[in-house]
């Protein structure tokens, strides 16, 4: 890419001190609060990440058991079919087994669209519940004296070997949920589906925009009530509210999401340690985002840079104060 290309860490860089943007640029200069903002960074991206493969595998064992649990119902539907108007006692058991895993698949596919807003978790334990009364039920009636209905016999074996299949994977996905639930929760990231993250392990592709040679990876994006939001975590110190450099890198990333998907966020967030703030996502911001940007080509051009600030503390939380020939403190 050429040399005018600009990447959403560079605009943070640039909001915080045109400066300190500008000896960032010499990548061997790299300070010792860098590299634990850094490593801190990879430490949330990794547990994150576990958080992801965990709710995806979870999710399609959720599916498999959705379709054992069908496929269940379906066999004890047809086994019905055989069974002989004498063994009175066998079809009701049968019958009442049915209920009860017709009642699991329900829950399963509440659990799946999500049409109720509740716990997920104790949905599943309530599906597992009813999927054991089912396997009693069923056991009764395959125990019960038959005749010679083998079909209805082999039908009911079959369905409650699938089912004994999807109770053993409904716990295999209410453990990964349980662990991504924890990890969530100690994270602070418990809304949306975590659809990408920055981590080293699994770098994933960069967000580029062509129309403003724009680029970047925001630390993790979430599916929230369906659009994509950017999730920019900050490991330093706490501010009362976001720091302005922090807001033009959140909305780079909000802009690259827009150029990438089609779809506009509604807005991105940025995570403090105990706080986060949603940074609305809208023209203003955009148009001051791109005048940011203009700003730092033209810089680049001349070469003509300074110190923008008479604020001590600034410098004093720069990292790259011991290197600045304009430095305050």
């Amino acid at each position: 890419m050429s040399e005018d290309w600009i990447s959403a860490s560079d605009i943070e860089k640039f909001g915080y001190c045109p400066l300190s943007w500008w000896l960032s640029r010499d990548k061997d200069v790299t300070s010792e609060v860098l590299k634990k903002g850094t490593k801190d960074h990879q430490e949330i991206g990794e547990k994150l990440n576990d958080v992801k493969d965990k709710e995806e595998k979870s999710h399609r064992l959720e599916n498999l058991i959705l379709w054992l649990a069908v496929a269940a119902s379906l066999v004890s539907l047809s086994g019905l079919t055989f069974v002989r108007t004498e063994q009175l006692l066998n079809e009701v058991f049968i019958i009442l087994s049915l209920i009860w895993l017709l009642a699991a698949v329900f829950f399963l596919y509440v659990s799946e669209s999500e049409i109720i807003r509740t716990d997920r978790f104790a949905i599943e334990q309530i599906i597992l519940i009813f999927a054991m009364v089912a396997t009693i039920l069923g056991v009764y009636s395959i125990t019960l004296p038959l005749s010679d209905d083998m079909i209805a016999r082999l039908a009911q074996i079959l369905s409650l070997s699938w089912l004994i299949g999807a109770s053993y994977w409904l716990k295999r996905s209410l453990a990964l949920t349980k662990e991504a639930k924890e990890k969530r929760r100690s994270l602070d990231v418990m809304q949306g589906d975590v659809k990408y993250v920055d981590v080293a392990k699994k770098t994933p592709p960069m967000l580029v925009s062509k129309n403003y040679r724009l680029r970047g990876r925001p630390d993790y994006i979430l599916e929230i009530d369906g659009a994509d939001i950017p999730v920019e975590v900050k490991t330093g110190r706490v501010p009362r509210g976001p720091f302005f450099s922090h807001i033009l890198q959140i909305v780079a990333y909000c802009l690259l999401l827009e150029e990438m998907s089609g779809k506009t966020p509604p807005y991105g967030i940025i995570k403090y340690s105990g706080t986060e703030f949603e940074i609305e996502y809208d023209e203003s911001l955009k148009e001051l985002l791109i005048d940011k940007m203009a700003d730092m080509r033209e810089i680049m051009k001349t070469e003509d840079i300074h110190r923008n600030h008479n604020r001590e503390g600034k410098c004093r939380h720069c990292s790259r104060r011991e290197l600045c020939p304009e430095a305050l403190v």
